[in-house]
C-alpha cells in the first residue's frame, strides 16, 4: 500500500469514526473524484504523468511542484482555493484540459482540496495575496483605448515575444527556453481566440498583473500599480486589455 494509500485510509477511519475533521472529510472525498476523472492525465501521483499524458499536446499539469500559471496571486505565490475552482469548472481553453461545470460545486471543491496534498508545503506557504481586479471601465474595447493600448503594448515591448502584430512570432519567440516543468515555450498568439486564463476583459487584465508561474511571461503589476504619469498613466493596464482583444479574430 503506498503512502497516499495509507493517508487516506488513515483519514477514512476517522470519517468512520465520526471524528474526522470536515477538511479531511473533503479530502477523502476528492480522492474517488481525482480517481474517475483526473488520474489519466495527471497520474496517481500527481506528476502530470498519466497514462494519456504522452498523447498529448499540452502536458498535463504537474501538482508535485506547486507551480500554477493561472491565478489570481501574486507572481511566484500559491492559487487561492476559488482560483483552482475557477480553472476546474472552465477548464484551460486550447489544451485538453476540459471544464468540469457539470460536477457537483461539492465534487470540484473536493478535487480541489486533494489535488493541494500533492505539494507537501502548501499548508506551511498558503495562498498569495489576491491582485485586485477593479470594475471594468467603461472605456475598455472603445476606439480611443485601443489606440492608446497599441501604444502601451509598444512601450512595454510585448512584441519583442509577442510580435508587432500579436501573432507570438516577435524576435525573442524562437530563443525562449523550456518552462519549469521541461516543455518549449511558445509566446501567445492573440488572435488565435481568448487566452487559456480566459476569454473575459478581466481574465485578459488578471494574466497582465499575475503573470504566468513557470514561464517566461511576467507580471506587470509593479508598473501599472505606479504609473510615472509621463510613459505610463493610470488606466492604462485596461488600455492594453482593449488592444489585445481588438487582436482577436473570429475562428470558425
Amino acid at each position: 500500500m503506498s503512502a497516499r494509500a495509507r493517508v487516506t485510509m488513515g483519514l477514512l477511519a476517522l470519517v468512520l469514526g465520526g471524528s474526522a475533521r470536515a477538511e479531511d472529510v473533503l479530502v477523502v472525498e476528492g480522492e474517488r473524484v481525482y480517481t474517475r476523472y483526473c488520474v489519466g492525465c495527471h497520474g496517481d501521483r500527481g506528476d502530470g504523468h498519466g497514462a494519456a499524458s504522452d498523447m498529448l499536446l499540452t502536458k498535463p499539469r504537474d501538482f508535485t511542484k506547486g507551480i500554477f500559471k493561472f491565478r489570481s496571486t501574486a507572481a511566484g505565490t500559491l492559487p487561492t482555493d476559488d482560483d483552482l475552482m475557477r480553472v476546474v469548472t472552465r477548464g484551460v481553453y486550447r489544451t485538453s484540459m476540459p471544464e468540469w461545470s457539470l460536477l457537483p460545486e461539492r465534487e470540484r471543491r473536493a478535487v480541489v482540496a486533494y489535488v493541494k496534498t500533492f505539494y507537501p508545503q502548501w499548508n506551511e506557504r498558503g495562498a498569495g495575496a489576491v491582485v485586485p481586479i477593479p470594475a471594468r471601465p467603461a472605456f475598455v474595447g472603445s476606439p480611443e483605448s485601443v489606440a492608446r493600448g497599441k501604444e502601451v503594448y509598444t512601450l512595454l515591448e510585448c512584441s519583442t515575444c509577442h510580435g508587432a502584430s500579436g501573432q507570438g512570432d516577435g524576435p525573442s519567440a524562437k530563443t525562449l527556453e523550456v518552462d519549469v516543468w521541461g516543455n518549449p515555450q511558445k509566446p501567445f498568439n492573440f488572435t488565435k481566440g481568448r487566452l487559456k486564463s480566459g476569454g473575459h476583459p478581466e481574465d485578459v487584465y488578471r494574466t497582465f498583473m499575475t503573470g504566468i508561474n513557470g514561464t517566461a511571461m511576467p507580471s506587470f503589476e509593479d508598473i501599472f500599480a505606479q504609473p510615472d504619469g509621463e510613459s505610463i498613466h493610470d488606466g492604462d493596464a485596461w488600455h492594453l486589455v482593449s488592444y489585445v482583444l481588438s487582436l482577436r479574430k473570429e475562428q470558425p
